[in-house]
This record gives structure tokens, C-alpha cells and sequence, in this order.
């Protein structure tokens, strides 16, 4: 079951972004890295840019479909692991996320 919303929340309460899956802003370095690692390419077209990103929004995916499985819509950001948090280009105020459905 895939979240419609993800809302990510500032140490302070407030909403610091609200995106569905598909417009989470992605670490640029990260793209690359995939990229790299899938097409031996440091400069991707738009091709290969595009299924690095949807191989690592894959991955981000299946981590948030695993938190809803076990019934856990928000999540405090510490306890996301260090690898998917890596992924995503965020304001280091972020506390916690919640995925809506």
C-alpha cells in the first residue's frame, strides 16, 4: 500500500514539505552514484537519469510499504535508516514524517 501524501515535520511542528512519492526531492549525488552504478555513466541522459531515480524511489518506496504494513504511519526521522534518509535532499530540522493514505 503506497502513502498518497508524505509529510515531512519540522522540529518545531510545522510542515517543511508535503510531496507525494514521485516529487520527493532526491540527493543529486545519490542519483549519480546509481546511475553509475547501472550504466557506468557520471553524466546521465535523460534515459538513464530517469530509471536511476526510479530505482532509488523504488527503494524508498518499499521501506514506506514496509512502516504501513506494520502499521506505523509516522515515523520519527532518526529512526528512518541512514541509507533511505541519505537518499532525500531535506532541511536537517525534520523530525518526524508521516505518510498518509
Amino acid at each position: 500500500m503506497q502513502p498518497k501524501k508524505i509529510i515531512f515535520i519540522g522540529k518545531d511542528g510545522t510542515t517543511r514539505l508535503e510531496c507525494r512519492l514521485s516529487s520527493l526531492p532526491l540527493n543529486e549525488e545519490k542519483v549519480i552514484e546509481k546511475s553509475i552504478e547501472l550504466f557506468n555513466d557520471c553524466e546521465p541522459c535523460i534515459i538513464h537519469r530517469s530509471f536511476a531515480v526510479k530505482k532509488l524511489l523504488l527503494k524508498i518506496e518499499e521501506y514506506f510499504n514496509k512502516m504501513l504494513a506494520d502499521g506505523n504511519r509516522q515515523i520519527f526521522w532518526g529512526d528512518v535508516p541512514p541509507d533511505i534518509r541519505a537518499l532525500l535532499r531535506l532541511s536537517e530540522d525534520v523530525a518526524t514524517l508521516r505518510l498518509d493514505l
